[in-house]
């Protein structure tokens, strides 16, 4: 055999040897697409028949986790819980699932699902509060202050971004800040905590600008979230800075957000509808940044057993937790090499077809046990806003 042979030869046993060792000692992976499967949900339901028969919650909070699916659950179940404490996820008295798919295919987006939930109609990628024509749909909040209830929005991203703005506007341009800020300032939305983001940019108004669209209904709170004597009954907002919000370690964080805004909106002595988001799993799952989904996952649970507990003490408030879609096809495996210890594995960066956890806590809770679609969650809260049970019956 020639020597160029030869040499050939061994650089190519070499560079397998090479190739395996990196896999073994990295803990590498392959992920192998499989070709194209068609998508074909058949017997696509609508409408649904079922009615409310209460008892009828006085207060309703809706959690929305933007990203999270079963993985991101399985994560947190074995990985953030306490000894000798209970998970916060055995608290719920109905356990379920959604497809959160759009009207259009097997995907979605935070708009179109967000809007689902917020209306009761599926609609397309990219539309915010409105149907697949673009018609305005109103939402719960709105319908909620027909019936005399305080809202709220809390979040850890911003205040325009496209769950809060699902829940406040109806535009198809989920870019256009200014127009969202000028449609929530313009709504009765009684509470707003969350961020600005890429001030200055295109459609986003300066810091200032936002400052003033939205002091045109809220009075604007300092980074102690602390409410003025004379702003205890007046519509309230704090905002800050892109970011600002993110874990436990940040000042102020979601719990706390979420702390003043419980006290806020009970002190108002009238039921109230508020939607808290945590964001913070989209975002890190888009980035396969698997240090920030364990903190978003702290931050979530944190917050979420605040929320149960508040719930549990009052005992006229019903709690829905649910993801918008899931992002990032994320598993939690083991090797065996460092077995029981677990490790995070990605399959892509975008938004799956995975259908989303659905859980549900409080009076009320039983009527979500048979949810297939996500618009079925704004159907149902719709029904149990406009049922016609006193609260004494």
């Amino acid at each position: 055999m020639k020597n160029w042979k030869k040499t050939s030869i061994w650089t190519t046993v070499i560079l397998i040897a090479i190739l395996i060792g990196a896999f073994y000692i990295f803990n590498l992976s392959i992920s192998i697409p499989s070709g194209d499967i068609e998508f074909s949900p058949k017997n696509e339901i609508t409408s649904i028949d079922s009615e409310f028969l209460g008892p009828k919650p006085k207060n309703i909070i809706i959690f929305i986790a933007d990203g999270m699916g079963f993985g991101h659950l399985s994560l947190a179940m074995q990985t953030q819980q306490s000894e000798n404490t209970p998970s916060v996820w055995n608290s719920f008295d109905m356990k379920g699932w959604h497809d959160a798919r759009s009207a259009y295919g097997s995907l979605t987006d935070s708009e179109a699902s967000a809007t689902a939930m917020a209306t009761g109609t599926s609609t397309n990628f990219g539309h915010i509060g409105i149907d697949q024509d673009e018609n305005p749909l109103k939402n719960i909040f709105e319908i909620a202050s027909d019936q005399g209830y305080s809202t709220g929005i809390v979040t850890d991203s911003y205040v325009w971004d496209g769950t809060p703005a699902a829940f406040s506007s109806h535009i198809r341009n989920e870019d256009d800040a200014r127009n969202i800020l000028t449609q929530i300032a313009a709504s009765e939305i009684d509470l707003l905590f969350g961020e600005l983001e890429d001030v200055g940019e295109n459609d986003v108004p300066e810091e200032e600008e936002s400052f003033e669209i939205l002091k045109k209904r809220f009075t604007m709170l300092d980074p102690t979230l602390e409410i003025p004597s004379n702003a205890r009954s007046k519509p309230i907002a704090a905002i800050f800075k892109e970011d600002e919000i993110q874990d436990m370690s940040s000042t102020p964080n979601l719990l706390q957000c979420t702390q003043t805004a419980l006290t806020y909106m009970s002190a108002q002595n009238k039921p109230f509808a508020l939607l808290v988001e945590c964001e913070e799993l989209d975002s890190a799952s888009h980035e396969n940044d698997s240090k920030r989904v364990l903190n978003g996952l702290e931050s979530i649970q944190q917050t979420l057993t605040h929320i149960l507990k508040f719930a549990e003490q009052n005992g006229e408030t019903l709690v829905i937790f649910t993801g918008d879609h899931e992002t990032g096809g994320l598993a939690a495996v083991s090797d065996f090499n460092n077995y029981p210890k677990l490790q995070i594995r990605w399959s892509t960066k975008s938004h799956t077809a995975a259908v989303v956890p659905l859980f549900a806590f409080g009076p009320g809770a039983s009527f979500f046990a048979d949810v297939n679609r996500n618009w079925e969650i704004g159907n149902k809260m719709i029904q149990i806003l406009l049922s016609n049970e006193q609260e004494d019956e």
